[in-house]
């Protein structure tokens, strides 16, 4: 069962392009931000982010799930 707290997390991410400047915007840690973002992508069944040195890109399917909730 998908938590709304997980979408949060995952527009946020979506947004700042980054785990933790999405955990310092929800005032959480960024580990409980990045549990969010892996249980968000284990109930969609796949990546919604390709994780680079310095940012996190969406994929297609990530890009695809913003849409849906924005």
């Amino acid at each position: 069962m998908i938590d709304f707290e997980w979408y949060r997390s995952f527009i946020y991410i979506y947004k700042y392009h980054s785990v933790s400047e999405a955990a310092k915007t929800r005032i959480m840690t960024q580990p409980a931000t990045s549990q969010h973002l892996a249980s968000l992508e284990a109930e969609v069944g796949e990546p919604l982010f390709i994780r680079t040195a310095r940012k996190m890109v969406p994929t297609e399917r990530g890009k695809e799930l913003y849409s849906q909730l924005a």
